[in-house]
């Protein structure tokens, strides 16, 4: 079940919740420190990156936590964004985790209005255990990031492609309210500072255009694509400016298979590289297989 305060500034149905959510959003409380992060952007993998769209699009970001030692009980998390971006109302939505655990509290607001004094920001507030019979849920504690929540952007049509936009954690924020709120956890009932506040972008395009094979980025698929690959791979080489561009057999892995799949087409009459080849492209299935393109090439420098 999850409780909202019945209009803005209405107190919270429980008491203890109340006291608990004070502690947590008072900038008067007295604060100590956690060994919390907290990250903006997309989980790749078990690392936070930039969340990439085609302009014009909708960008879903999340937010995350780390802290390996402590269970958190709420978040108060205070985000100001460029303000070429329009947060989406009523976008936010707690991650699996945390609604599987049992948010018993959750509120969230986006505020556009630029010229209120502290700019664009979403302010979004977490109770695990706001009302009886009081089961002590919390966030478990975690090594790698761990998703709290999404939320959602605009992103203007008209955006140049290869631009990124910043999203931060702000501190001091009121957002539609009087309450100066900023980013803090909840940790045995205590209002607690984060240790770091890892910001985050949006970027564009989602996908860059490439042509298989030209994995050095010098216009030309010869044997010095083969070298290029093979001292990456194995001499500690420069990486790929475009992964997939390097991954010739389309695999969707880049190995010492890539370099000999490339000579034999190169030498020995050999099956080209699968799409995009020879012209430049983007895969027919782009995937999430860690191999993605996403700045300009020489041979391809314009947006898809």
């Amino acid at each position: 079940m999850i409780l909202r305060p019945p209009s803005r500034g209405g107190l919270l149905p429980r008491l203890g919740a109340l006291l608990l959510l004070v502690s947590a959003l008072s900038p008067t409380a007295l604060l100590g420190q956690s060994d919390t992060v907290l990250s903006i952007g997309t989980l790749r993998n078990g690392v936070v990156v930039p969340t990439r769209v085609q302009p014009g699009e909708v960008a879903t970001v999340g937010i995350h936590y780390q802290d390996p030692s402590s269970n958190i009980q709420g978040f108060t998390l205070t985000l100001c964004y460029d303000p070429i971006l329009n947060g989406v109302p009523n976008s936010f939505a707690v991650s699996p985790l945390l609604s599987g655990i049992g948010a018993e509290f959750v509120s969230a607001q986006v505020d556009d209005l630029e010229t209120d004094g502290d700019g664009k920001e979403v302010i979004i507030g977490i109770l695990l255990d706001a009302a009886p019979p009081f089961g002590a849920q919390t966030a478990p504690p975690t090594d790698l990031p761990l998703e709290i929540g999404t939320v959602q952007f605009q992103v203007p049509s008209d955006l140049d492609c290869f631009t990124c936009l910043d999203i931060v954690f702000c501190d001091g924020i009121n957002g539609n309210g009087n309450v100066s709120l900023s980013n803090r956890v909840v940790i045995e009932a205590e209002s607690i500072q984060p240790v770091a506040l890892v910001a985050g972008q949006i970027c564009v395009p989602r996908h860059a255009l490439f042509i298989r094979g030209d994995a050095n980025n010098d216009t030309w698929i010869d044997i010095g694509d083969t070298i290029y690959i093979l001292s990456y791979l194995f001499l500690l080489g420069e990486e790929p400016k475009c992964l997939d561009a390097a991954d010739a057999d389309g695999d969707d892995y880049l190995t010492i298979t890539d370099a000999v799949y490339l000579n034999l087409y190169i030498f020995q009459g050999g099956i080209s590289p699968p799409t995009p080849f020879p012209d430049c492209g983007i895969e027919s299935n782009p995937d999430e297989d860690g191999l993605d393109c996403f700045e300009p090439t020489e041979l391809c420098p314009v947006c898809p």
